[in-house]
């Protein structure tokens, strides 16, 4: 993937939230430094310092916790024009407590905290943008919280592939069971469920 297109989807990423200049622009490019994720690849590991925060420019990411017996707990996947990171840490220079892995070849415009600090003073609309960024992200928390303790699996399911139509041909089953709070068992029984009930089954 070419650095000018990585840099003009981010530019219109922006542009279609906040208003910038030429000038800003190129302030944005210089500061965001193209990077290739593979299969499997982290883009943040736990204990991670002074890590990157992330734009995916093309790909397919999981951001997941992993718990002191060792289980994995996805929180959310993310594709393109979403922000990855460990949000917390990164904010509050600790280490990370987060993961974020490639589920596919993708790749990431990155940017360290320093210099979003220094754009915050270059380009005042960027720190409106990440406002704007943080409210998306804990309203997407809190809906899948709300959804978690008040919702059955099968909801959350229906609800994951509305909202990611193919999802199932990019992630793994077991991360799906994980991300839904069931065993991957429990999932494969409850799409043959909603398979037999399905109007559309040939």
């Amino acid at each position: 993937m070419e650095l000018a297109f990585a840099h003009e989807k981010l530019l219109k990423y922006i542009s279609d939230r906040v208003q910038i200049t030429e000038a800003e622009a190129q302030i944005i490019k210089d500061k965001f430094h193209l990077r290739k994720l593979s299969k499997k690849d982290y883009f943040v590991s736990v204990g991670n310092t002074n890590f990157q925060q992330g734009y995916v420019v093309g790909g397919a990411l999981r951001v997941f916790y992993t718990d002191p017996k060792g289980n994995e707990h996805v929180m959310y996947f993310a594709f393109a024009d979403w922000w990855v990171g460990d949000l917390a840490g990164f904010h509050f220079n600790e280490a990370a407590t987060l993961s974020v892995q490639a589920l596919e070849d993708s790749y990431i415009l990155e940017v360290s905290k320093s210099d979003i600090e220094e754009m915050y003073l270059q380009v005042p609309a960027l720190e409106r943008l990440f406002r704007i960024m943080a409210q998306r992200t804990l309203a997407v928390l809190q809906k899948r919280f709300l959804l978690t303790i008040s919702s059955h699996a099968e909801e959350r399911y229906k609800e994951l592939l509305q909202r990611h139509p193919g999802i199932e041909q990019i992630v793994a089953q077991h991360q799906i069971a994980s991300y839904l709070g069931i065993l991957p068992e429990s999932l494969s029984r409850m799409k043959k469920k909603l398979y037999v009930s399905s109007p559309n089954k040939k």
